[in-house]
């Protein structure tokens, strides 16, 4: 009877490390979402100079941060590009600067360890006129933690490209809402 109820718990412990180390958990990511404040474009803007800061770890290419910013300052209603007839002394000239910060870590060793990768990334749009100059900074990251047990149940931790791309698109989405909070106030 004892040696049947050691086996059972013996394999009840077992099955919990497996399911624990193959089970790969990454928290959901909130979305930081666009408010609508604006009936029709109340700012215009052209597209000035796009920088990657010290650190871009991921790799993004300054079309892809271009196009997560338009969308977003357009999803706004309150941001349009300028036209060539428009008035080159009424609309703002628009600079990016962006960076990505990477980070993998692991600990432990053969009986368990635990692996973990965090992602920041940072933007920031300023807003250029002859006299005046608005700054508006966005951040988001993510963190990733997974276990693995005996080099061979679990997975090591990694960034998902949806991660990511939540990521940039909240700290884009962040800055875009700051700088029409900011905007319709001075209005």
């Amino acid at each position: 009877m004892k040696k049947a109820l050691l086996k059972q718990i013996c394999f009840l412990g077992i099955c919990a490390l497996f399911l624990n180390g193959c089970s790969f958990r990454y928290d959901e990511l909130p979305n930081v979402r666009v408010f609508q404040r604006c009936q029709g474009p109340a700012i215009t803007y052209e597209m000035g100079s796009l920088k990657k800061g010290d650190y871009n770890d991921l790799k993004l290419s300054h079309e892809e941060v271009q196009s997560k910013v338009e969308q977003s300052l357009a999803s706004s209603g309150c941001f349009k590009r300028a036209g060539e007839n428009d008035n080159a002394y009424q609309h703002y000239r628009l600079d990016i600067v962006f960076g990505t910060i990477t980070k993998y870590d692991k600990q432990g060793g053969f009986w368990k360890s635990t692996t973990g990768d965090a992602l920041i990334f940072e933007v920031q749009l300023v807003f250029n006129r002859i006299d005046e100059t608005r700054v508006f900074y966005g951040k988001s990251s993510v963190q990733n933690d997974a276990n693995q047990y005996l080099k061979i149940f679990g997975q090591e931790s990694t960034l998902h490209p949806t991660q990511i791309q939540i990521t940039l698109q909240n700290a884009v989405n962040s800055a875009t809402n700051e700088a029409t909070k900011s905007f319709l106030k001075a209005k």
